[in-house]
């Protein structure tokens, strides 16, 4: 379970407890970066068919809802198994393998899995054509987001969070985000090469995550660029101080939930084309940010510095991002498309007429 999703849990928890619904989390570990306190029923369990069977057994789930990889060969054996007890499945999915949209082999399984669940919570509506016309009606568009509710307020200038953090630069690009994997597929490297040649004093850049390599932090250009590692604190402080500090937030590749991030803390967004989570559809190009061509790196500089060199226009682009994102992708209507798909897969009037209440299952 990732770490940033504990607030979303946490929040879920508590609506799906407004209107009646019981909700226990089971995965086989918590990421270990997770500060937030646990709030929900949860249990930790090792991957096995035979004990998440014995656990959904003593739980009695009206319904289970899926979130987990392909991959993962307990999903095949549980999903056959509750279908033969005839109890509903929900599968949370991005509809497709993003990176490898155009994969049959992948399409079938995912169409497979979309046929064998009673309901699909989308990430997004561009995820429609994903999935197969006869399962759309089926299908619940929840927007990926995190938990706006738990960011911490934070109350500090610009110039006072630069000083606790040591960063020099009068004007500050972040990365943030965990980096190293599918073949780093955030595209670090561009944005390193940006800065190993930018000749300006008055800018500088902010890397934050996991996973640099030791040849990429080789070419950081040390008069310019700070690499701060991973950050985390129970409140979530330190990270939001960082993107309050931000003039600007670049990913060059797969922006992910940092998007959702950076435009609630007023930062316009910079990426590339290319293979993109479903969090890109918030990014409005000439809006709230630019999207340049794949692998462009010159228009990436290029725009870069025509934000950071136009006050008044980079202000306007990061209003217009926190208008967006909070319009497009709050945590309430993320839970209202869970409760509706929850919901779907009663029999008519069943919720209203047992006497205790129902109990969806994530898994």
């Amino acid at each position: 379970m990732p770490h940033y999703r504990v607030s979303v849990y946490n929040y879920l928890w508590r609506r799906f407890r407004d209107h009646g619904w019981g909700f226990t989390v089971l995965s086989d570990r918590l990421q270990a970066e997770s500060r937030l306190p646990v709030r929900f029923p949860y249990q930790q369990v090792p991957f096995s068919f035979f004990k998440y069977r014995r656990l959904i057994k003593d739980i009695q789930p009206d319904v289970v809802l899926f979130h987990l990889l392909l991959k993962d060969r307990i999903f095949w054996l549980l999903a056959h198994w509750l279908k033969l007890r005839g109890i509903p499945i929900i599968c949370w999915t991005k509809g497709a393998n993003l990176d490898k949209p155009d994969s049959r082999w992948r399409y079938c399984l995912f169409n497979y899995l979309h046929t064998l669940s009673s309901a699909l919570l989308l990430y997004s509506a561009r995820q429609m054509g994903h999935v197969s016309p006869g399962n759309r009606r089926k299908v619940f568009v929840a927007n990926n987001t995190v938990n706006y509710e738990d960011f911490p307020s934070v109350p500090e200038t610009k110039e006072q969070i630069k000083a606790q953090f040591d960063i020099p630069f009068p004007k500050v690009v972040l990365f943030a985000g965990t980096m190293g994997v599918d073949g780093e597929r955030k595209k670090v490297e561009h944005l390193i090469e940006v800065f190993r040649t930018l000749e300006r004093e008055d800018i500088g850049l902010v890397l934050v995550g996991a996973g640099l390599s030791d040849e990429l932090r080789a070419r950081i250009n040390p008069r310019n660029s700070i690499y701060l590692g991973q950050v985390h604190d129970p409140a979530n402080l330190k990270i939001s101080q960082l993107f309050k500090a931000a003039d600007l937030f670049v990913i060059p590749g797969h922006v992910g939930l940092g998007l959702n991030q950076a435009f609630y803390w007023e930062l316009p967004v910079i990426t590339e084309d290319g293979p993109q989570p479903p969090e890109i559809q918030y990014l409005k190009d000439g809006r709230n940010g630019f999207m340049v061509g794949k692998d462009d790196v010159s228009e990436l500089k290029r725009k870069m510095l025509y934000l950071l060199d136009n006050d008044a226009v980079r202000r306007e682009f990061g209003r217009q991002g926190r208008e967006d994102i909070l319009k497009e992708a709050s945590i309430e209507d993320m839970f209202i498309s869970f409760l509706k798909a929850v919901e779907s897969t009663q029999a008519p009037g069943r919720a209203k007429t047992e006497n205790r209440p129902v109990n969806p299952t994530t898994i």
